[in-house]
């Protein structure tokens, strides 16, 4: 199924996290794969102010959930502002990366 089909349905529940929203759809149980459009650092939280704890490089794949997180503030990055993030697990570290340089797919 495309990203666009995963992400971008209506959200079937939304939960306040942190300082973050969780849009969680059906495929939310599946899991998917995030693909890197452009270079991108794994964070600690949902923000461009999270710590860095890793990196993913462009054309690079890790795991991920298939839910999409909206962290408090915007941020621009490949071209798009927006305040979506995607949680991500590579090489043994969980963290967030921006969601407008990734693909998604589910698996």
């Amino acid at each position: 199924m495309r990203a666009s089909r995963i992400l971008g349905a209506s959200a079937g529940a939304v939960a306040l996290v942190g300082a973050s929203f969780v849009a969680a759809t059906p495929a939310a149980a599946a899991s998917c794969t995030a693909k890197a459009l452009e270079t991108v650092v794994i964070r600690s939280t949902t923000s461009t102010g999270g710590t860095a704890l890793a990196q993913l490089n462009k054309g690079q794949s890790a795991s991920a959930s298939c839910t999409m997180y909206y962290g408090a503030t915007a941020y621009e990055k490949c071209g798009i502002v927006s305040k979506r993030w995607v949680k991500v697990t590579r090489s043994g570290v969980t963290g967030y990366v921006v969601g407008t340089c990734v693909t998604i797919e589910q698996d």
